[in-house]
């Protein structure tokens, strides 16, 4: 006699099905990161919108391949499929922000890699904060770039004039930011600069 589960499946299939979540995972996610490495949206300049559409892009896929499957396996369900597309997209966009969006954008990354390649050194905690500035800051653009991420993502606006106002949206973002800082207890100067 075979042991039912109590979504009235068999052990194996629930075995299967575990299985199956996880090959897709595996696959879809090695899809993913591929996708970096293609001409796709590369016009796209902010790495974390064009993350979470390939993360959206490749859990729909998980999502049908799991469909496909359905079809010669009647004991995957709609809830399965529905799950394998939230499992893929959750998972994928915490470890995309942890990891790669992290790398992108941290100073401690910028240092860590620059006192790395410069191992026969030593270092002053000054000597670092000019090289980051030199560097970081003024060579590779770093406040361009994060600017011109706001002004495509629409929180700030470019005037008739030239200048750069903040926009509604922009200011709904500060505050969501604002709240996020009051419940983490995090450094309020960076959420209320004039405040010192």
């Amino acid at each position: 006699m075979t042991k039912t589960s109590k979504s009235g499946g068999t052990a194996g299939n629930v075995i299967g099905l575990i299985g199956i979540y996880i090959l897709i995972y595996l696959v879809c996610s090695v899809m993913f990161v591929g996708l970096f490495h293609t001409g796709i949206l590369k016009n796209m300049e902010v790495l974390m919108y064009r993350g979470i559409v390939f993360i959206v892009a490749t859990g729909i896929i998980a999502a049908v391949v799991m469909g496909v499957i359905r079809k010669f396996w009647g004991f995957i369900t709609v809830r399965d499929i529905i799950m394998m597309f939230v499992i893929f997209c959750c998972v994928n966009t915490v470890l995309f922000v942890l990891v790669p969006v992290t790398v992108e954008r941290s100073v401690s990354v910028f240092m860590l890699s620059y006192m790395e390649e410069n191992s026969d050194q030593t270092f002053t905690q000054e000597s670092v904060g000019d090289v980051f500035t030199s560097k970081y800051v003024n060579d590779y653009g770093a406040f361009e770039k994060r600017f011109n991420e706001q002004v495509e993502t629409g929180t700030i606006k470019q005037n008739p004039d030239g200048t750069y106002s903040i926009t509604e949206s922009g200011k709904f973002v500060v505050k969501a930011f604002r709240t996020v800082a009051e419940w983490f207890d995090t450094d309020r100067r960076l959420v209320y600069p004039n405040e010192n």
